[in-house]
């Protein structure tokens, strides 16, 4: 695989787990406040990563991250 492809993988899996763990924090707040239902906090988590802003964040946090961190290898060397 390609160094680039490699670096793009990491990055879709850096928003992916980032996406899961907003997951888990949205649907558990939406369980233990006075509306308690699961299917809320799930439609709110649906409205918030379908947000173009959100979505560039996370994109943008993740590129930055792996850049650093190729620009951190490479200057060990």
């Amino acid at each position: 695989m390609p160094p680039l492809t490699k670096k793009l993988t990491d990055v879709a899996i850096a928003v992916g787990l980032t996406m899961a763990v907003v997951f888990v924090i949205v649907v558990t707040n939406s369980l233990l406040t006075s509306r308690g239902a699961y299917w809320i906090g799930v439609n709110l988590w649906f409205a918030l990563v379908q947000r173009p802003d959100i979505l560039g964040t996370m994109i943008l946090t993740a590129l930055v991250t792996t850049a650093y961190a190729m620009w951190q290898q490479t200057r060990r060397r």
